[in-house]
């Protein structure tokens, strides 16, 4: 069975001692790679979930989010006017829009854009290694969510092709569990690995991937995607496949 993961730090534990050899993707990429049929299960954002609900399933084990501060998706303070996004984000453009009712330019150098834009959404490992230098910020988009809102804002997650054999599929579940049980008795060894890649001090990666991004889907988050759907005026059809 082909997988697919998210190429940015938040997936590091559920899928680096999984031995899935997982393909990696941005967040655009990974509802190609589903649709296109080069993959059985991914991790995708909930916009592209919730939109292809015909096609798709999401299993109801793991996902992407948080609640409060995320440190990887915040409106970085500019010098300019209006507001600009990074190409790659669909789910924390939406709340923002949805929540400050502003709309976003597409830019693809966050830094450029920054002499040019009043803010400047910015999510991923980019983020995480603006926030670590302390570049000024308007607003944690995590935070906000978590304030206005008071439910898990869920970013990213995992969906299979209706179809794809369960048992197959239920392997999968396995040792991405078994990937997040390893990292979270033993975090070190991939904080300081993931510190020393994106050149960023350990206490920021160790606060993101121990604290701020939550990975188990219990009750809580499956009625915070339903609120968040309705907030970002998604499509509420998309199917939970059963545990």
């Amino acid at each position: 069975m082909k997988v697919a993961r998210l190429k940015y730090t938040h997936s590091e534990p559920l899928f680096r001692y999984s031995g899935l050899n997982p393909v990696s993707a941005s967040n655009n990429e990974s509802i190609k790679l589903v649709l296109e049929g080069e993959v059985d299960v991914a991790f995708i954002p909930l916009t592209y979930a919730a939109q292809y609900c015909d096609v798709l399933g999401m299993i109801p084990h793991y996902a992407i989010y948080s609640r409060g501060p995320v440190l990887s998706a915040r409106l970085f303070k500019g010098l300019g006017k209006g507001y600009a996004a990074v190409e790659d984000t669909s789910v924390n453009a939406g709340a923002l829009t949805a929540l400050m009712g502003i709309t976003f330019d597409r830019v693809k150098d966050p830094y450029e854009a920054l002499s040019r834009y009043e803010g400047v959404l910015v999510i991923g490992d980019e983020a995480l290694k603006m926030s670590s230098r302390g570049l000024p910020y308007i607003v944690d988009v995590g935070e906000l969510w978590e304030r206005k809102v008071g439910k898990p804002l869920v970013y990213a997650v995992m969906v299979a092709r209706l179809g794809v054999d369960y048992g197959k599929l239920m392997g999968v579940v396995k040792r991405i569990g078994e990937s997040l049980g390893i990292f979270m008795s033993n975090p070190e060894p991939l904080i300081r690995e993931v510190a020393a890649r994106l050149n960023v001090p350990e206490v920021v990666v160790r606060d993101y991937l121990t604290r701020s991004i939550r990975y188990v889907v219990d009750d809580e988050v499956i009625d915070g995607i339903r609120t968040e759907l309705e907030v970002l005026k998604l499509p509420k059809c998309l199917r939970v496949m059963p545990r």
